[in-house]
């Protein structure tokens, strides 16, 4: 049973796909870090930044039209 037979890791396209990704959950936490830190408690602002930063991942995504399965696809 072969669980990655459709993945090419030698394709430079999943290098693109990935920093694109790194670069947009980082410039969602930035913002938030910008917009946010100075008006929430620490706990507060601490415990929203994961979420953030997945929400950056789904915007990274949606546009695409992708999801977990059609990015290994």
């Amino acid at each position: 049973m072969n669980i990655l037979e459709g993945v090419e890791f030698n394709s430079i396209q999943i290098i693109g796909t990935l920093v694109m990704l790194f670069i947009s959950m980082l410039a969602t936490t930035l913002l938030y870090s910008l917009l946010c830190k100075r008006w929430l408690h620490v706990k507060i602002f601490n415990f929203l930044i994961g979420p953030v930063a997945l929400f950056g991942a789904y915007l990274w995504a949606f546009p695409m039209n992708m999801g977990f399965y059609d990015f290994f696809k």
